[in-house]
């Protein structure tokens, strides 16, 4: 055979590196990518953070200097997805050199978003850039601003307490932890016996937890306090006091109710660390009236407000008349209604003097007697700023006409007087005193009236000087004759307010009374103002109407059901 020269044809050993030449670019790229199996591993390139999603909403500022936030959710539309064919896709075009991007690579449906217009909302209106939408419902707790959050935090605290609120939403995420660390969301905390059920005793790694979560409150939390409330604590009430006396500068008010195991120390304590505490609610709670004696003692200078809860309250009112609180404001001594058997004297001219500026004298279910004034003693000033003063009691009563008098002679702006169960009070008395614009006025029996006394007239001595400002009446269980009643409500009918308007009478009890169908008839014709009427156990009205109503609903129904049994009687 005739042999080829050489270059004339491809040889056996040259054809593959031909082939290899060939390869194509991308696996080329492969080979040269992938590394031999001694050679070094690849460099991994570092994983970015994802993007947080851009709020979707828009700040406006108003003229007031305020910042209004307008929500965008809902109106950016994002276009539907629309499937392109080969044919009518046009590639963009791209310089050499550079890579396409991996989505414009991908096959399959593009999405597209076109933000609102920052004009839209008009003049003042900042737009945040768009970004990936979450689905509904997804994450937006974390989309809202600081500020709206401790809002909404402010109103379920005002309704629900900051503890175990805050706690609890604390640990959602860190945006919310430091929305519920806000310091205006701490200023008024009540504490309860959470942590186990009433009466049952804690165990020591509860009461270990109890301890470390009351430190770490007080430590990080307490800083702004100003009402603290405890409530239901049986035990370690010194420790938890010793805790806001060592974090809580600001203190302004104590509120220790249904506790036990309070001590002396432990009060006058927390005075000496807040100087701003003025006031201190001990009612249902087991405290001892020497502890409260120094309390006072030491705080008594800047005390405003005192609600107590004794069954002997001689020692606080003695401590009080010797002048150990000056500035008080409100005095409330409450006690049960079961007991009764012990009664004190209460000093009326030297509680005067020692509390001038007095606005609120609260003796509830409180058996005393005035104590004799003596001949030597200067005359008082009286209580001038008195506002409120609530005698009510379902035992015995001492309070008399002259007593009455006696605290009221120069409260000139009195507004709300409480007499439920002084049965020696008469109307006469009443009308004595210096009280001309008088708005609420409470005069109920709620005791056996069977060996007592009452009075058969006078009625219309009260109604006729408070008629142009008298919201509130209770006449429950007196025995006001039947014409007596009907001249009383008719001067409440005709009365006008201070502003010349319809009669001001919201609020009527009249349980028990003699009070006849004409009477009830006309009031309620005279007085749209009237909310609330009690005729229980009115024997001289038809049956059916023997009820309270409330609102003036059931009001107008009552008179409709007056008017027809009247047409019915004739």
């Amino acid at each position: 055979m005739e042999e080829k020269p050489p270059g004339t044809g491809p040889s056996p050993e040259v054809a593959p590196a031909a082939t290899k030449q060939r390869a194509p670019r991308k696996r080329r790229a492969e080979t040269s990518r992938s590394p031999g199996p001694a050679g070094p591993a690849p460099k991994k390139k570092a994983r970015k953070a994802p993007r947080r999603a851009a709020p979707h909403f828009l700040v406006h500022e108003t003229d007031n200097d305020m910042l209004l936030i307008i929500s965008n959710v809902g109106e950016e539309r994002v276009r539907p997805t629309q499937k392109v064919s080969k044919r009518k896709r046009k590639k963009p075009r791209q310089l050499k050199g550079l890579r396409k991007p991996a989505s414009s690579r991908g096959k399959g449906r593009v999405l597209t978003e076109q933000p609102v217009p920052a004009g839209s909302l008009g003049e003042g209106s900042k737009a945040f850039p768009p970004s990936t939408y979450p689905a509904a419902g997804s994450s937006w707790g974390k989309q809202l601003p600081v500020e709206i959050l401790v809002q909404i935090f402010q109103h379920i605290v005002a309704s629900e307490g900051s503890v175990p609120f805050l706690c609890r939403v604390a640990r959602v995420c860190r945006l919310w932890y430091g929305a519920a660390a806000n310091p205006v969301l701490w200023q008024k905390v009540s504490l309860g016996y959470c942590w186990a059920a009433p009466g049952q005793k804690w165990s020591p790694v509860v009461e270990k937890r109890v301890f470390g979560t009351v430190e770490w409150l007080a430590g990080h939390r307490f800083s702004h306090l100003r009402d603290f409330a405890l409530c239901h604590w049986k035990n370690h009430v010194p420790f938890v006091l010793k805790e806001i006396g060592k974090s809580c500068p600001l203190l302004a008010s104590l509120k220790l109710s249904h506790c036990s195991g309070v001590t002396a120390e432990s009060l006058v304590a927390l005075a000496a660390c807040c100087p701003q505490l003025e006031s201190l609610n001990v009612q249902n709670s087991q405290v001892h009236s020497s502890a409260v004696v120094s309390f006072l003692e030491a705080a008594g200078s800047r005390i405003r407000y005192l609600w107590l809860t004794y069954t002997r309250t001689s020692a606080v009112i003695a401590a009080l008349s010797n002048g150990c609180c000056p500035g008080l404001r409100l005095l409330e001594l409450n006690m049960e209604i079961k007991q009764s058997s012990q009664h004190f004297q209460l000093p009326i001219e030297q509680l005067q003097a020692a509390c001038p500026h007095l606005q609120v004298l609260r003796l509830l279910n409180v058996v005393w007697n005035p104590k004799p004034r003596p001949r030597s003693a200067p005359p008082s000033q009286g209580f001038p700023e008195m506002a409120e003063l609530c005698l009510a009691t379902t035992s015995y009563s001492f309070v008399d006409d002259s007593t009455l008098q006696r605290i009221l002679w120069a409260s000139d702006q009195i507004r709300m007087l409480d007499l439920r169960g002084c049965f020696r009070v008469t109307p006469k008395g009443l009308q004595q005193l210096p009280c001309p614009d008088l708005e609420q006025l409470y005069l109920g029996l709620y005791c056996s009236t069977s060996q007592i006394h009452l009075p058969l007239e006078g009625s219309p001595l009260l109604t006729r000087k408070w008629s142009h400002s008298l919201q509130e009446l209770d006449l429950a269980g007196q025995s006001f004759s039947e014409g007596d009643l009907e001249q009383a409500m008719a001067s409440l009918a005709q009365g006008q307010s201070q502003k010349g308007g319809p009669p001001p009478l919201r609020s009527l009890n009249l349980t028990g009374t003699k009070v006849i169908l004409s009477t009830v008839s006309t009031l309620i014709t005279s007085c749209p103002a009237l909310t609330y009427l009690n005729l229980s156990s009115c024997r001289h009205l038809p049956r059916g109407t023997k009820k309270a109503y409330r609102g003036q609903k059931e009001i107008r129904q009552c008179l409709h059901h007056l008017l027809t049994s009247a047409e019915e009687a004739l």
